[in-house]
């Protein structure tokens, strides 16, 4: 008997709304799906041609600018649009109160990010971070002003138009970037790109959603937004933070070169954490809110969701830890092979990583937004410890050390979503049973193809020829018949059609 993807069980009285919820959340999952192979594909085509233009270093200041944006994009927030999609009576009034909450702190974070620039670049000692940081103060602003729309398009479930915009941004990304280092620009070919990129990412909201909620601001509803948003303002603070200090420790001890090794490494191996965030991540933030009076179900929903993680990022995981040499050269060039062992190190840590995707929805969901920071918080102090002890033991030591952190903080994560759905660690772990086994069949495969290349004596692009077809072999011979199966429910819903092939508990 073949199962599909699991969620709960749904009584009959129930069946035509949940058939519509699980409808918008395989639409959902098609839009993203659609939105991330455009944009992956611009963006991995667009940084191998820049990784072979730009120094280590370059890249090493683009990735504090990163940091930066991050953490401004996290204070615009403010915790407002997950207060607004958790809500059960959002009034007309909370939205207007929410924009425009938004917008005083948006402009208060580009103030102080224009007069703090300076202190930034000194604190870093990175004399070109002023006018970086400066540049991302408009288009932050811009960002500011487009928080409530964006949030009533996720409470909607309208992924489609999220997902446009971060296409739009993504070719304006490429496109700037490319002209700024045409026209001999190079420095600061990244820095313009990333401005460029906010800008048009607010612009395309604005158009989706051009019906902004301008009515005055109510004191009682700013009451009923804060406890909530305020807990989850402090809990993304901190996660931002925490997911961040390792650069920063990094750019700050071993420098700007280190610094970009150490970012090539983790960018690839976040690459599909990140890209399953986009794709199916976010939308579990409103459905498990659906959820979030029925402990079973939620328990059961978040469990397969886990499991089906699990079978994606584990095989990953282990086939890069086979590759890593093979894969950065090929990808990258030869100049950026010593970010092959910190790579290499990483990749058990950001395996378990990965599988926090929908924790935070958990958190969430169950009215604990708090959890994320005490969570996170646990993250930063550790992070802080290891990489100021390991620093003297160089790049390799901090990736060390960095993913004993992430092993540790993933299954304090899990067993606390646990205890809120009354779910045991156990049950959650053996979820993973089915990725750990594809897993290891995906990386004996992963070793076959790398010494078949060896033998042949093959070299660059044709290395990874010889490696990529026994990995996908192994995983499509155990995975296959599940991959259709999700392929299919999101992109065969029409109108509710098909919905419920994404349901946990429908055989």
């Amino acid at each position: 008997m073949n199962r599909t993807v699991p969620i709960p069980d749904i009584p009959a009285r129930d069946m035509a709304a949940d058939t519509s919820l699980w409808g918008a959340f395989a639409r959902s999952v098609r839009h993203n799906i659609v939105a991330e192979v455009a944009i992956q594909t611009l963006r991995v085509s667009g940084m191998i041609i820049l990784a072979r233009q730009l120094t280590p270093g370059d890249f090493g200041l683009f990735k504090i600018l990163l940091v930066i944006s991050v953490f401004a994009s996290v204070a615009n927030e403010a915790g407002v649009p997950d207060a607004l999609i958790q809500r059960k009576d959002l009034r007309p009034e909370h939205e207007s109160t929410a924009w425009w909450m938004s917008l005083g702190v948006a402009a208060l974070i580009a103030s102080a990010l224009y007069l703090g620039a300076p202190l930034v670049a000194f604190g870093m000692a990175m004399p070109r971070l002023v006018f970086g940081v400066r540049l991302l103060c408009i288009p932050l602003l811009l960002e500011g002003t487009v928080v409530t729309a964006s949030a009533r398009l996720r409470r909607r479930l309208q992924f489609g138009a999220l997902a446009l915009a971060d296409v739009i941004a993504e070719i304006v990304f490429l496109a700037v970037a490319l002209i700024v280092l045409w026209r001999e620009g190079a420095e600061w070919s990244l820095p313009a790109a990333l401005a460029a990129r906010f800008a048009a990412h607010a612009v395309s909201i604005w158009i989706a959603d051009p019906h902004p909620a301008f009515g005055l601001p109510r004191l009682q509803a700013a009451r009923d937004l804060a406890r909530f948003a305020a807990s989850v303002s402090g809990g993304r603070l901190v996660y931002v933070l925490s997911s961040n200090a390792d650069y920063l420790l990094v750019g700050r001890l071993l420098g700007s070169t280190a610094l970009g090794f150490y970012t090539i490494a983790w960018d690839l191996l976040r690459f599909v954490p990140d890209r399953l965030h986009k794709v199916v991540g976010r939308v579990t933030l409103p459905v498990f809110c659906h959820f979030q009076d029925d402990d079973q179900e939620l328990a059961r929903a978040y469990r397969d969701f886990f499991g089906y993680v699990a079978r994606i990022v584990l095989p990953l995981a282990a086939c890069v830890v086979v590759a890593a040499p093979e894969l950065i050269s090929s990808v990258y060039g030869n100049q950026w092979l010593p970010a092959a062992e910190p790579l290499r190190l990483l990749a058990s840590g950001l395996a378990l990583a990965g599988l926090r995707v929908g924790i935070g929805s958990i958190y969430y969901s169950k009215d604990h937004p708090s959890f994320d920071l005490y969570l996170h918080g646990s993250r930063l102090i550790l992070i802080i410890i290891v990489c100021v002890a390991f620093a003297h033991t160089g790049l390799i030591g901090v990736s060390a050390a960095m993913s004993a952190v992430e092993g540790t903080i993933s299954i304090a994560g899990g067993w606390m979503a646990c205890r809120l759905v009354g779910m045991r660690l156990e049950d959650l772990a053996r979820a993973t049973t089915p990725g750990i086994r594809v897993a290891f069949v995906c990386a004996m495969g992963t070793a076959a193809g790398k010494l078949a290349a060896s033998q042949l004596g093959l070299e660059g692009p044709l290395v990874l020829a010889a490696i990529i077809p026994p990995a996908v072999f192994a995983y499509c011979w155990f995975e296959a018949p599940t991959v259709i199966r999700m392929v299919a429910g999101a992109f065969g819903c029409v109108a509710g059609e098909g919905a419920m092939n994404l349901s946990p508990g429908v055989k």
